[in-house]
């Protein structure tokens, strides 16, 4: 018998060669406006697990409720000829709709801002996204317009059932429609303010706080503590620190520029604030200001 040679490992190479890439390139700009997108459907868990869609639906839901009752009490109103006796009611209208859902809407926040920025850093992939076109700069813009738009999603869409409710179960729809128009101005205005200083604040809590939990917590203490305090304030009869604290507080920031795009007068629980109105949306401003500059701060810094 013939020895059979010894088995040697051995390998094949293939020169496949390298293909410089020579597709479409879109930029910063894309990857900004993909971003945003992003940040957009994961406000409401588009794109991820059921239980990730229960917090922002449940409240979405909740916050949309007063206008679908509004509507079909309406409804059933205008089979009787009675549209006229409810809308004289006036227990929910344009000019205090967002009072009513205030909470909700902070809820909102709370639940679901951490799910942005926290959630980035859990994972960390962050050297993912800056490895690509975004700047840091972009990032931290990017996830804060997303979640901006979500929340002004959350707020316009009762007032849209509520507009088009009013209108269309008119019986003199082009009247309905030129006696509610004057209303759109002062809800726009309203819904970009709520939206910008409760969702800034929301996502700049976020930004510094990894655990969801302790996110969630220090976002509803920071809705509901400053009001507490001013409240306190105001009892012992410091009306100037008050007044002072209601121009910070973004509950009472955010009563001043209702009263003020819709022509109302502060509520009784604000006799102690003699200052004009224009000073709330001052205030809303200047807080907007420090929360983005905190959050593009944050970003621009942190290690990756």
């Amino acid at each position: 018998m013939t020895a059979r040679p010894p088995i040697t490992r051995a390998g094949s190479i293939y020169d496949l060669g390298y293909r410089r890439y020579e597709g479409p390139r879109l930029g910063r700009g894309h990857a900004v406006r993909s971003l945003i997108g992003h940040s957009l459907r994961s406000t409401y868990g588009i794109g991820r697990g059921g239980r990730s869609k229960v917090a922002p639906f449940v409240f979405g839901g909740m916050a949309v409720l007063p206008a679908v009752v509004i509507v079909g009490a309406l409804t059933i109103a205008s089979r009787f000829g009675a549209e006229r006796a409810i809308e004289d009611m006036q227990v929910i209208s344009f000019g205090n709709y967002f009072s009513a859902v205030n909470a909700i809407i902070a809820l909102f926040c709370a639940a679901q801002a951490p799910e942005l920025f926290g959630r980035d850093q859990r994972h960390g992939v962050l050297p993912l996204y800056f490895a690509r076109a975004l700047r840091r700069t972009d990032y931290a813009v990017g996830r804060l317009v997303g979640f901006w738009l979500g929340v002004l999603v959350l707020l316009m869409t009762p007032m849209v059932i509520l507009f088009l409710g009013k209108v269309l179960l008119s019986m003199d729809i082009a009247g309905a429609f030129g006696a509610n128009l004057p209303n759109v101005p002062p809800v726009v205005a309203q819904a970009l303010v709520i939206s910008t200083l409760y969702g800034g604040l929301a996502m700049a809590v976020s930004a510094y706080t990894l655990r969801r939990a302790y996110a969630t917590a220090g976002i509803i203490a920071l809705f509901v503590l400053p009001g507490l305090v001013t409240g306190i304030v105001i009892g012992i009869g410091s009306s100037g620190i008050g007044t002072a604290l209601t121009l910070i507080a973004p509950n009472t920031v955010i009563d001043g520029t209702n009263a003020l795009f819709f022509g109302r007068e502060l509520g009784a629980e604000y006799f102690f604030v003699d200052v004009p109105l224009q000073l709330f949306l001052v205030s809303t401003i200047v807080e907007v200001a420090v929360v983005v500059a905190l959050i593009v701060r944050r970003f621009a810094r942190i290690t990756t």
